[in-house]
C-alpha cells in the first residue's frame, strides 16, 4: 500500500480516537475532581492511618483475648475497657472544640481554661475510682468498676491532647502518636497473655500505653506551641468557654453512650458470657467506622482550610464516598464473622445473627460521625446539643431491650437508635446548609 492510500486512513482512525481519549481524560478528572479529591485533602492518608493501626492492633488483641480467656473472661475484659473508654469520652465530650477554634485564631486562653477542666476531672474520676479499689474486697464488681474510672481518667487526657492536636491540622503527629500507642498496647498485651489470663493484667498494660501517648501528644504541642508563635492571652470569659463547650460535649457524649453503653447494658442484665459475644460482635461491626472516623475529623479540620462554599461541596463528595465505602464493610464483615465463627470461634454462639442486626446500625452510625462533626464545623451547638439529648434518651432504651430481648433485643435496639439520630442529623444539616447537603 503507498503512503498516498494511506493518508485518508490515518485522519480517520487519529480523529476517532480523539474523542475516546478526551472523553477518558474527562472521566479520569472527574473522579480527580470528586472521590479522590476527598481522598487527597485534608490530610486523608495519615488520619487513614491513625485510624487503622488502633482498630487493626484492637481487633487482633480481640480475637487473640476471646480465644484465650474464654467468653466469660473475656467478658470481664470486654467490661474493664468499654467502661473505661465510656466512662472517659462521657467526662471529656468535645472540650477540644473551643480549644481548637480559640487556637486558630492565636488565642492560647481556651487552652488554658481546658486544660484546667480536664486536669480536674481527671482527678476526680481517678481518686474516686482508686477510693473504691481500696475499700472494696478484691475481684468483686465494685473493684472493677474503680479500675474502670482510673481507665476512664486517663481517656480524658488523652482524648484532650489527641483531639486537640489534630484539631490544629498536625496531622502526621497526630497519626505518629496513636500508631506509637497502639504498638505499646500490643507489645504489653501480648507479653502479657504470655504469662497469665488476667484480664485486668491485659488492661494495665494498655493504661501503659495510654500514659505513654498523652506524653508524645504533649511533647508535639509544646513545640507547635513554640514553633506558631506569638501567642496572646486575651482572657476569654470562663463562662464562654463552659458554653461553648457544654453544647459540644452533650452531642459527644449521646453519640458515645449509643456506641458503648448497651455492651455494659448486657453485661450487667444479661451476664458476663453474653457480654463477651456481644462485645465480639461490636468490635468487629466497629471496623465499620474506621473510614468514617477519619472523614469526619478531615470535615472538621477542613472548615479550617476552606471557604463555607468548597467546605459544603466537600462535604457532599464525602458523605457519597463513605456511603460506598461502609457498605463494602459490612459485606467484608458479615463473610468474616461467618468465617470465624465456622473456625476458631465457634464457642461463640449467637456472634454471626448479632453481627448481622448491628451492621444497618454501624453503617448509619458511621454517617451520622460524619453529620455530627460537620454541625460542630459549623458552630451549630443548639443542633449539635439536640441531637445529643435525642441519643441519650434513645440508649435508655436499652435496658428494657435486653430484659425483654437479650442481646438481640439489645442489637436491635441498637440498630434502631442509630436509623433515628442519622435522619435527624440528615435533616439538620440540610437545614443548616440548604441545598448542599442532600
Amino acid at each position: 500500500m503507498t503512503t498516498e492510500q494511506r493518508a485518508p486512513v490515518e485522519p480517520s482512525d487519529g480523529n476517532a480516537a480523539a474523542p475516546a481519549r478526551a472523553g477518558t481524560s474527562t472521566l479520569v478528572g472527574r473522579v480527580l475532581r470528586g472521590p479522590l479529591a476527598v481522598l487527597r485533602s485534608g490530610g486523608f492518608f495519615d488520619l487513614l492511618i491513625a485510624q487503622i493501626v488502633p482498630l487493626g492492633v484492637s481487633f487482633a488483641l480481640t480475637l487473640i483475648t476471646a480465644a484465650l480467656l474464654g467468653p466469660e473472661l473475656r467478658g470481664v475484659l470486654t467490661y474493664l475497657m468499654t467502661g473505661a473508654l465510656l466512662c472517659g469520652a462521657l467526662a471529656f465530650g468535645s472540650l477540644h472544640v473551643p480549644v481548637v477554634e480559640n487556637l486558630r485564631t492565636g488565642d492560647r486562653s481556651a487552652f488554658r481554661h481546658g486544660v484546667r477542666l480536664v486536669g480536674m476531672l481527671s482527678a476526680v474520676l481517678c481518686l474516686t475510682g482508686l477510693a473504691l479499689v481500696v475499700l472494696s474486697p478484691s475481684g468483686s464488681g465494685v473493684t472493677r468498676t474503680g479500675w474502670v474510672l482510673v481507665g476512664g481518667a486517663l481517656v480524658v487526657v488523652q482524648l484532650f491532647s489527641g483531639r486537640v492536636l489534630q484539631g490544629l491540622a498536625r496531622n502526621r503527629e497526630y497519626q505518629t502518636t496513636v500508631v506509637v500507642q497502639s504498638l505499646l498496647y500490643l507489645l504489653g498485651a501480648g507479653a502479657t497473655l504470655l504469662t497469665t489470663r488476667s484480664p485486668l493484667a491485659v488492661f494495665a498494660a494498655w493504661s501503659v500505653s495510654v500514659v505513654a501517648g498523652v506524653g508524645l501528644s504533649a511533647f508535639y504541642l509544646r513545640r507547635h506551641f513554640r514553633q506558631a508563635g506569638p501567642w496572646v492571652w486575651s482572657g476569654s470569659p470562663w463562662g464562654r468557654f463552659v458554653r461553648s463547650a457544654t453544647a459540644n460535649n452533650i452531642g459527644s457524649i449521646g453519640q458515645m453512650v449509643m456506641l458503648r453503653a448497651d455492651v455494659l447494658v448486657v453485661a450487667v442484665l444479661v451476664g458476663p458470657a453474653a457480654a463477651g459475644v456481644y462485645g465480639l460482635a461490636l468490635s468487629l461491626t466497629e471496623l465499620a467506622l474506621i473510614l468514617p472516623e477519619v472523614f469526619a475529623l478531615s470535615v472538621f479540620a477542613g472548615r479550617a482550610r476552606l471557604d463555607l462554599e468548597r467546605w459544603a461541596v466537600e462535604l457532599h463528595r464525602t458523605f457519597r464516598l463513605n456511603l460506598v465505602l461502609s457498605v463494602v464493610a459490612a459485606v467484608a464483615i458479615a463473610g468474616t464473622a461467618v468465617l470465624l465463627t465456622l473456625g476458631p470461634l465457634s464457642a461463640y454462639d449467637g456472634l454471626v445473627a448479632l453481627v448481622l442486626i448491628v451492621l444497618p446500625g454501624a453503617v448509619l452510625a458511621g454517617y451520622s460521625r460524619v453529620a455530627l462533626s460537620g454541625l460542630q464545623a459549623l458552630g451549630e451547638g443548639s443542633r449539635v446539643w439536640v441531637f445529643g439529648v435525642l441519643a441519650l434518651a434513645l440508649s435508655a432504651g436499652y435496658v428494657p431491650a435486653a430484659l425483654l430481648g437479650g442481646s438481640v433485643g439489645t442489637a436491635v435496639m441498637s440498630s434502631a437508635a442509630y436509623a433515628v439520630t442519622a435522619v435527624y442529623l440528615r435533616r439538620s444539616l440540610a437545614s443548616a446548609l440548604p441545598g448542599r447537603v442532600r
